[in-house]
C-alpha cells in the first residue's frame, strides 16, 4: 500500500494520495484534522518532515522549493 505525498501551491499545504486514489489535503496547523489523524503513522511522519523542511528555509526560498518538489511515495 503506497501513499503519495506532494506539495500544494503554498508552503502550508500538502496532498496525500491514498492507495485507493483519494486525495487528502493536509494543512500545517495545530488544529485537529481527522482525515490526517486517520493516516498511518509513517505517512503522517513524512508529511510532518516535509513541513519541517520547508519551514526551515528562508521565506524567500520556499516557493522555489515548492516549484521544484517531486511527489514521493511512502509505504507504511
Amino acid at each position: 500500500m503506497k501513499y503519495t505525498i506532494k506539495h500544494g501551491s503554498i508552503a502550508a499545504l500538502q496532498y496525500v494520495i491514498t492507495p485507493e486514489g483519494k486525495e487528502i489535503s493536509v494543512v500545517d496547523t495545530k488544529e485537529f484534522q481527522p482525515h490526517f489523524e486517520a493516516l498511518p503513522l509513517a505517512v503522517r511522519a513524512a508529511v510532518n518532515r516535509q513541513f519541517g523542511i520547508i519551514f526551515s528555509l528562508p521565506y524567500s526560498a520556499r516557493q522555489d522549493f515548492i516549484d521544484n518538489s517531486i511527489p514521493f511515495e511512502v509505504t507504511p
